[in-house]
Formats: C-alpha cells, sequence, structure tokens
C-alpha cells in the first residue's frame, strides 16, 4: 500500500524518506523513532503518544512514559485474570485458528461467552469453530486485541483501507454484542473523516477516504438496520411546552450517519466517482441520508469525544 509521504511537505522524513512526521507526537510513523517502540514493541497501539490522553502536555519524552504507565496499570488486573484461565482454539474459516484466554473472551463479548459456556457443557473440546458467523478475520484479529488490551490498533495514516477496517470491526462488535468496541471503532472512523475535511493539507487523506468510501458503504448499510433511514438525527429533545409531551429524539445508526454525512461534504467530486454513482444506485437508503446533508450548512464537526454533531 502506497504510504504517506511527500517530498515536498515541510514534515518530510529523510531519515526513511517514506513517511511525514507525525501532526500530534512529532515522530515518524514509518521509521519507527518513538521511544514508545523500545519500551512495547512495533505492534502495541500505544507506540506513539498521539495516540495517548496525554499527548497534548510534557515533552515527548515524558507523554511516552505517560502513556504506557497508564495503559499497564489500566490493563495489569485484567490480565492476571486471564492467564489462569483456560485456552480457547477459536477457528475462522478453514484454515485461521487462534488460541485464545477464556476469560479474555467471556468479558468482553456476551456471545463469546454463550459459546464458551456451550461447548463446556456438550463437548468440553476447548475450540469454537466459526465458519459462517465470523466474515472477516482481520476485524477478528481486532477484536482480539481489544479483549486484552481494551483498545485496537490500526494505523490511519499509514493504510489506505483504515475506514474500511473500522466499518469491519463496527460490523464485527455489533455482532458479538461488543458496545464499547463498536463505540471505539465509530470514534476513531470519525476522527479519520473529521481530519480528512478540516485539515487543510490533509489532501492525500481525503482522496484515499472517496476512493475507499464505495468499499465501506455497503458493509454498514447491509449490516446495519437503520428504521429511521432518510430522517435528520436530532442530538436533543425538543422541550415540553404547555404539559405537552416533548418530542423524542431520532435515533440514527452513527456510522450509517458518518458516511452519508462525508459523502454529502464532497459530493462534487464524487459524483465523478463511478464506484459512488453505482453505490448510490445499489443502496437507496445511503442515497437517502446522503440527501440529508447535501447542501446543509452546519458544516463537519465533532463534540471533541468522536461523535458528530448535527
Amino acid at each position: 500500500m502506497t504510504k504517506r509521504g511527500v517530498q515536498g511537505c515541510p514534515r518530510y522524513c529523510n531519515n526513511c524518506t517514506l513517511d511525514c512526521t507525525c501532526e500530534q507526537c512529532g515522530y515518524c510513523h514509518s521509521c519507527q523513532t518513538s521511544t514508545a517502540y523500545s519500551v512495547g514493541g512495533v505492534n502495541h497501539c500505544w507506540r506513539h503518544t498521539c495516540t495517548g490522553p496525554d499527548s497534548k502536555t510534557g515533552s515527548n519524552t515524558e507523554k511516552d512514559s505517560l502513556s504506557v504507565g497508564k495503559f499497564l496499570r489500566e490493563t495489569s488486573d485484567r490480565f492476571a485474570q486471564f492467564c489462569v484461565s483456560e485456552v480457547y482454539t477459536i477457528k475462522i474459516g478453514e484454515e485461521k485458528q487462534y488460541f485464545i484466554h477464556s476469560e479474555a473472551l467471556r468479558q468482553t463479548s456476551p456471545v463469546m461467552k454463550k459459546h464458551i459456556e456451550l461447548e463446556m457443557k456438550e463437548k468440553n473440546s476447548k475450540t469454537i469453530e466459526f465458519k459462517d458467523i465470523v466474515d472477516n478475520d482481520i476485524a477478528f484479529t481486532l477484536f482480539i486485541q481489544f479483549s486484552y488490551f481494551g483498545t485496537y490498533g490500526y494505523d490511519d495514516r499509514e493504510k489506505e483501507d483504515a475506514l474500511h477496517v473500522h466499518a469491519l470491526v463496527y460490523v464485527f462488535a455489533e455482532k458479538f454484542e461488543v458496545l464499547e468496541l463498536k463505540s471505539l471503532a465509530l470514534k476513531k472512523a470519525t476522527l479519520l473523516c473529521s481530519k480528512a475535511i478540516t485539515d487543510k493539507s490533509a489532501t492525500s487523506l481525503i482522496k484515499v477516504l472517496q476512493f475507499i468510501l464505495p468499499e465501506t458503504v455497503p458493509i454498514i448499510y447491509n449490516s446495519t438496520y437503520d428504521p429511521n433511514t432518510g430522517k435528520y438525527p436530532s442530538t436533543m429533545t425538543e422541550a415540553a411546552e404547555g404539559g405537552v409531551i416533548s418530542i423524542p429524539t431520532t435515533s440514527r445508526d452513527g456510522f450509517r450517519m458518518l458516511l452519508a454525512k462525508f459523502a454529502a461534504h464532497n459530493i462534487d467530486s464524487l459524483r465523478r466517482n463511478e464506484s459512488f454513482m453505482s453505490v448510490l444506485q445499489e443502496q437507496p437508503a445511503f442515497s437517502a441520508d446522503v440527501l440529508l446533508f447535501t447542501g446543509a450548512s452546519t458544516g463537519f464537526k465533532t463534540d471533541g469525544k468522536g461523535s458528530l454533531e448535527f
């Protein structure tokens, strides 16, 4: 996949000549110059200070230390419980299999918990097969990461399919009733789209998102249910006057709204994309949602917690 990094960029990394240094933590994500790498390894989601809660204060060294320390404090108790539980073999499809502590699965997903209890009652083989239930092994891998660490890492700035993957995780989380993971996937996707729109220097990111959007829409619209399709979401309940019952908030699926609003915001360029126009024809619910935001003056804003403001 094509990495970020343009030689004309003032943040271009001359060390690896592959990337630009991160606007938030100041390190290059490609050549891995952050001290956090030497502490936690390249696969840890907290390897950069920009992913941690302490990214806006202190020096880079201090922020690395705080992020790693906070992560260890929050996960040490969970790891202690996981390590004394039995290890289950999870088979995905015909070839993929994973070995996971049963307690990590029990505490994360009610659906997984039921499968484990059923397996123990009927077979006691400590093997669970998900041949038809799990559609994508990438989403399952990130679910495992979330089960152990309470988050998952998928570098939005290096991987062109990040929005697509967040959608897969979102759908997986809904199917397995992991509400925190579902919220996290939506937050990551929202922050990614928000950055592409609000950061004037992120021209390459917005092109990547427009390219991957037609592949992402069917994942969400074919796998989620929203009875209020085509209705504008309200963020507040209208106040009751004179004893009249107030009008309740219109509940909408967050990821559907994110894709629709992003598409509407970029409709001038997207309508020249044949794949996008095909999706509009194939997904009438998506088309109706896009119309809600086309020409709207609300802009593309988040509330600081990773959720869209309407």
